[in-house]
């Protein structure tokens, strides 16, 4: 949110002086104008050498991926493991130890919207994974459970779209891609939430609202707000959640978020670096 603030004021900030210099208020000299035009030439040729930096950084990460993935799945195996070794065990199930793993690192990521109806859903989470794609560019986030009485779906998916481009009438504030776009899934309930309970679940994050096309549409700002939230909600599982999982569990790291409240500015700024590197369409092998 403050990335588009700044962003914004930027745009208002050139617009302004582009104002000014049709009133005849041209703080510039001739000489002046010619050096900034060179400037915002040079300026302009750092941000295409940065995007493609960006996608030799993404082709690596991709390289990469599998070999992270390999980590992973020594992780799930080694977590079902204990849940195997557990399971009958009712007082190793009230502990609230290894076998509930990902239900405690998310109630340790995500303390003020974990709620209790949402624990005992999230109990049977065996797994989170990501994966990254480049046509179209995008990074999905996969919640796998164990068979159990609430929904029928083995796996609850959340996909993020990226814009890796600049936008044709700014192209000079661009800085890196962005999430311009979210898809849930439906959850097939067969012991759905009450409605006070749902009203406020965790679970409410695999359907995000949809953006109204107008920007004068009473609700606009309303959703546009709840989306942010959401996007930062993706970056932070995909970029430090599901890496550093066992900190989180132990509570050996002290971060947290929520979508009621903004992130750390260096976070942030962490994260909006980090999207940079995402997707570029066409600068992959990897394909949806």
């Amino acid at each position: 949110m403050e990335k588009q603030a700044a962003d914004v004021s930027a745009v208002v900030a050139i617009e302004k002086k582009d104002d000014d210099k049709k009133q005849g208020k041209d703080m510039f000299s001739a000489e002046e104008h010619k050096a900034i035009k060179e400037l915002r030439a040079i300026f302009k040729e750092t941000i295409d050498l940065d995007m493609e930096m960006q996608a030799d950084i993404y082709r690596l990460e991709m390289q990469y991926q599998s070999r992270y993935q390999v980590l992973y799945d020594e992780r799930k195996k080694l977590l079902n493991k204990v849940r195997q070794q557990s399971r009958g065990d009712d007082e190793s199930k009230s502990s609230g130890d290894l076998q509930s793993f990902w239900m405690q690192v998310l109630r340790a990521s995500y303390s003020k919207i974990i709620r209790p109806n949402d624990e005992q859903i999230l109990v049977h989470l065996n797994d989170i994974s990501t994966r990254i794609f480049s046509n179209p560019p995008k990074f999905e986030i996969s919640f796998h459970f164990d068979p159990n009485e609430y929904f029928s779906n083995a796996v609850l998916n959340k996909t993020y779209y990226l814009k890796c481009e600049p936008d044709p009438g700014t192209p000079l504030i661009y800085d890196g891609a962005e999430i311009v776009k979210t898809e849930g899934c439906t959850i097939h309930w067969t012991k759905p939430l009450s409605p006070e309970e749902a009203a406020y679940s965790f679970f409410n994050y695999f359907s995000p609202p949809l953006l109204p096309a107008s920007k004068s549409d009473p609700k606009y700002a309303e959703i546009s707000a709840i989306l942010q939230s959401d996007f930062q909600m993706g970056f932070y599982l995909k970029e430090r959640v599901v890496p550093k999982a066992v900190i989180f569990f132990t509570g050996e790291i002290k971060d947290c978020q929520s979508t009621t409240s903004n992130s750390d500015s260096d976070s942030e700024s962490s994260e909006n670096k980090r999207a940079s590197i995402e997707a570029l369409a066409g600068n992959s092998t990897d394909d949806d």
